[in-house]
């Protein structure tokens, strides 16, 4: 009976040293298949933030390339609206019933530029005999020109918006022609009252165009109203450079000398 009991007992141990090997190689096999299924659900998450972050780049590059086209139309837009400068005859024209609002520039340039005179306002210069004088039709072309006969706001360097008249005097413009007014003249020495007086206005007008006057501003051989308006609307640098009008002013120009029977 004792080798029997020895025996089995041998058999028992073998058996149960083979299972526990067994067990072992299970709980290995199990930690390598929780470590592969802990690896590749890592693998998928960074898949997922990665295919997350391209879609987030796309659309913050999609978005920043919209806004730029939209800065880039509304530049153009702008620039599209933007009333250039209107040099001397500077001029911010609003409601209709008072004004007028014009869509091009009419630059003058200034005496100091053209002659670098010295003299000041206040010396009476007689005008020279040999600028022709604008006529009464030729004055009302060149308001028709310049405001279509409304009255205008302008607006000048340093100096507040502020009416002037139908011929859109500027303030500089006013000082200009003045060296040649006469200083008895109280009414065309204050700027305000002067340029929205249309006879005070008048002798503004005719001033300037006597003291610049006598050039051929169109380079047609005459003087004539033409050269008149332009000189008026350029001022004596683009008279003498022959600038253009713009397309509005040189149509009503070309209208009130038809209408006034002006060739």
């Amino acid at each position: 009976m004792e080798p029997t009991c020895s025996s089995s007992v041998a058999e028992l141990a073998k058996y149960s040293e083979d299972d526990v090997e067994t067990d072992e190689s299970k709980v290995v096999e199990h930690q390598e298949y929780a470590e592969a299924l802990s690896m590749s659900g890592e693998s998928r998450k960074r898949k997922r933030w990665t295919r997350r972050s391209c879609c987030t780049r796309q659309v913050l590059s999609t978005g920043a390339i919209f806004i730029a086209l939209l800065l880039i139309i509304g530049a153009i837009y702008m620039h599209l609206r933007q009333k250039h400068h209107l040099g001397r005859l500077h001029i911010n024209l609003k409601d209709r019933g008072q004004v007028e609002v014009l869509e091009e520039d009419f630059p003058m340039v200034t005496a100091a530029g053209v002659d670098a005179q010295t003299s000041t306002i206040t010396t009476f210069q007689p005008p020279p005999t040999s600028s022709p004088e604008p006529s009464a039709k030729c004055l009302d072309c060149m308001a028709t020109t310049a405001t279509d006969n409304i009255p205008a706001i302008c607006r000048h360097r340093g100096r507040p918006e502020e009416p002037c008249g139908i011929y859109r005097i500027s303030h500089v413009y006013w000082q200009d022609a003045l060296r040649i007014i006469d200083p008895d003249d109280s009414l065309a020495r204050d700027y305000g009252r002067c340029v929205v007086d249309v006879q005070c206005a008048e002798r503004i007008v005719r001033s300037y165009v006597q003291r610049y006057g006598g050039e051929d501003c169109n380079g047609d051989g005459r003087i004539e109203c033409r050269d008149h308006v332009r000189l008026h609307m350029r001022g004596p640098g683009g008279c003498r450079r022959q600038e253009p009008l713009g397309s509005l002013s040189e149509r009503r120009l070309e209208n009130c000398l038809k209408y006034r029977g002006i060739t």
